[in-house]
């Protein structure tokens, strides 16, 4: 029937343009969807590294000799920490019972470094935490405490604890 309408193929590429027209529309929006709102970051609060002394090393302490003070430092942040200054405190005996203690009967047996040490100690993130985490780091003072000439003979053979502040930041 000629001019009696649409042929079937005529309808089949016009019903095949609609849906590509549609299927285009819709790729279209959603392709250009968008959204407005906020979001959240916070912040961990800072946990203090731990510090221990360190007994594992030979003595290096005699009357007039100056020596190492040796620590432990163990970080449990999740960033490395860069100390820079260390400052010291009395010594004490570890054995509190001991006749020998930082001053005998008026008598001063040891002297520390005062005021502020500066220092250059790297503590990785987590060290000394255990698992596949990093070592503690163990450090040193070198000279930073001193026997005295007239230090009383009951200090020999003895082990001196000594207060380590240290301070530094994240790099």
């Amino acid at each position: 029937m000629p001019g009696a309408g649409l042929s079937r193929r005529a309808a089949a590429v016009l019903g095949s343009l609609f849906l590509l027209v549609v299927g285009a529309s819709a790729a279209y929006a959603a392709w250009h969807a968008r959204g407005i709102g906020s979001g959240t970051a916070k912040t961990i609060g800072a946990v203090n590294l731990t510090v221990v002394a360190d007994t594992g090393h030979g003595p290096d302490l005699y009357p007039g000799a100056a020596g190492a003070i040796y620590f432990t430092i163990t970080n449990p942040n999740p960033y490395p920490v860069s100390l820079t200054s260390a400052s010291l405190g009395t010594p004490r005996n570890q054995d509190s019972a001991s006749a020998c203690q930082a001053s005998t009967n008026g008598t001063t047996n040891l002297t520390v470094t005062g005021g502020s040490i500066p220092v250059s100690i790297a503590v990785p993130a987590r060290a000394g935490t255990g698992g596949a985490n990093p070592a503690a780091v163990n450090a040193n003072l070198p000279g930073a405490i001193q026997m005295t000439m007239q230090a009383d003979p009951s200090c020999q053979s003895q082990v001196f604890l000594v207060p380590v502040t240290l301070s530094g930041a994240s790099p």
